[in-house]
């Protein structure tokens, strides 16, 4: 059977309320929106896609190995911006600032995964958030305003890597950690 799974660096929960809370508070007033919630919030490191079941205890391990060369992350949110198709918005995410292990983990994901068959990354790793998935009747000008918040100082330090699977539901998608693997101190 066929599951859809990724690789994400887990943010701590401090942070994400102290980023939607900025984001809440530069967009007060807001209708017909649905912001991704809490619990969905991560970093992505590497979607997978369509994943044979079977070989996840396989791809953990692999995850495992590949994660315990690396220390904790210290990371600070940096800013928001845009993800465009065809000039239209279609996510608006929460960028941090470049952390060169990071983007060395998201790479070294991406040739472990590649040497499974899986399609490697042609676009360079970009650290962010999802915060928002464009659905189209938004106010995109009052979400637009967002790139211009100067955001202040949010740091944190990101202990956790997680395997999720991603199941999509006519109500969105839900995430189930499969495995996760703690980075060193």
């Amino acid at each position: 059977m066929m599951i859809r799974t990724f690789v994400a660096l887990e943010i701590p929960n401090d942070a994400l309320f102290q980023i939607i809370d900025l984001r809440d508070n530069a967009t007060t007033g807001l209708k017909n929106v649905r912001w991704e919630p809490k619990d969905k919030l991560h970093l992505t490191l590497k979607f997978l896609g369509d994943t044979k079941e079977e070989l996840t205890d396989k791809y953990a391990a692999a995850i495992k190995e590949t994660v315990s060369k690396f220390h904790l992350f210290e990371l600070t949110f940096k800013e928001f911006g845009i993800f465009k198709k065809d000039n239209v918005p279609k996510i608006l995410w929460a960028g941090l600032e470049e952390n060169p292990q990071v983007v060395r983990l998201a790479n070294e994901l991406d040739e472990l995964f590649g040497n499974f068959g899986f399609e490697r990354e042609k676009r360079r790793f970009k650290s962010h958030i999802t915060m928002l998935r464009f659905r189209g009747y938004e106010d995109q000008k009052k979400i637009l305003s967002l790139l211009g918040v100067n955001i202040p100082q949010i740091n944190f330090t990101s202990e956790k890597v997680i395997y999720f699977e991603s199941r999509l539901l006519q109500s969105g998608s839900i995430y189930r950690s499969i495995q996760s693997f703690n980075l060193k101190n």
